[in-house]
């Protein structure tokens, strides 16, 4: 009696199970994924796929000029076991996100480091790169969002996103070399024999806003990417109105939109964060100008306007930052610090 009793039981909770189910109808937006192995190496994709359900996609319910998740309920998730060149960008092995900035006349894939949040929850801060995709119209309508990766060669690929009536795609390949994010780098130049150099790590752009957004205004900026950029000078020098003695500094700087400041600190050998403004020896007043085409990759040199000056310049984005050069002279010394004759 009892066992007939659990039986009863289970039948009518399965019923009402069933019938629930019935009433909710399938899942408005089921998560799918697509997989590529090139060389050995998995590249995936995981995605909410919602449905057009008779309603205008592209422009409106993904409207332009506003970051869409480019799915459904949680982010997109773009998973890649090798180093791979998306588009114009080198994207190392890793875990990400993946949004897009619609508009009418170009669409940006955008790869963010953030995973496993709600597709709504994005943060530009976090943006590793963004790269164009090609938009195509398409005669046949897609009912349901779909993300494919297609393989083209041995080592190659295709990543495609169709909705509607649009089809957007970035050829991926895998890289030949390592990728290295931010690769260290040095500029030297002799002054009348004594040398300066600089050495520092050179982030690249990859399609983000870089003044204002990865290099915050009115906070001190590496001046780099990793480790500290490192200065030193053999001789004693004027940059800007400031003295400088030889010696081996940091070069940090403070950007802001209108007055940005060099500065020259006295540690030395430490990571690029790690900054004690205690013991800065100076901060200099940068002359700003715009470039005409952008800077790819952050770059640090030096321009020779004679034989014991030149001119310090680094350059990101739009952005052209200099400051004179020279070496010191016995004219620019305190009265009594001059040599008695």
């Amino acid at each position: 009696m009892v066992i007939a009793v659990r039986i009863s039981l289970m039948l009518l909770c399965a019923l009402l199970w069933g019938s629930e189910a019935a009433a909710q109808g399938p899942v408005p937006s089921p998560r799918d994924s697509t997989v590529l192995v090139l060389e050995g190496k998995r590249i995936a994709v995981e995605y909410g796929r919602p449905s057009r359900q008779g309603r205008r996609i592209i422009g409106e319910f993904v409207p332009y000029n506003k970051i869409w998740r480019t799915g459904a309920n949680l982010s997109t998730t773009f998973e890649t076991e090798a180093d791979l060149l998306l588009g114009d960008i080198e994207i190392p092995r890793g875990i990400y996100s993946l949004y897009t900035l619609p508009s009418p006349a170009q669409w940006k894939l955008i790869i963010n480091k953030q995973s496993g949040q709600w597709g709504t929850t994005y943060n530009s801060d976090l943006d590793f790169a963004r790269t164009t995709l090609q938009v195509k119209t398409i005669p046949e309508t897609v009912e349901q969002l779909t993300i494919d990766l297609a393989r083209t060669g041995r080592d190659a690929g295709t990543l495609t996103i169709a909705w509607e009536n649009t089809s957007l795609s970035v050829p991926l390949r895998i890289l030949d070399d390592p990728f290295v994010a931010s690769p260290r780098d040095s500029v030297r130049i002799a002054l009348n024999g004594s040398m300066l150099s600089i050495q520092y790590g050179r982030p690249f752009r990859r399609g983000r806003a870089i003044m204002g957004k990865v290099v915050p205004y009115n906070e001190v900026w590496r001046t780099g990417a990793n480790e500290a950029t490192s200065f030193v000078t053999e001789a004693d020098l004027m940059v800007g109105e400031t003295i400088v003695p030889r010696g081996s500094y940091s070069l940090y700087s403070l950007p802001s939109q209108r007055q940005w400041r060099l500065i020259i600190n006295k540690e030395t050998g430490q990571q690029g964060t790690q900054y004690d403004r205690a013991l800065d020896l100076a901060r200099i007043p940068l002359r700003k100008e715009s470039l005409k085409s952008p800077a790819e990759q952050f770059t640090i040199s030096f321009d020779r306007t004679g034989k014991n000056s030149c001119v310090l310049r680094l350059e990101w984005e739009f952005t052209s930052l200099s400051v004179p050069v020279r070496l010191l002279a016995e004219t620019d010394l305190p009265t009594q610090g001059r040599s008695q004759k």
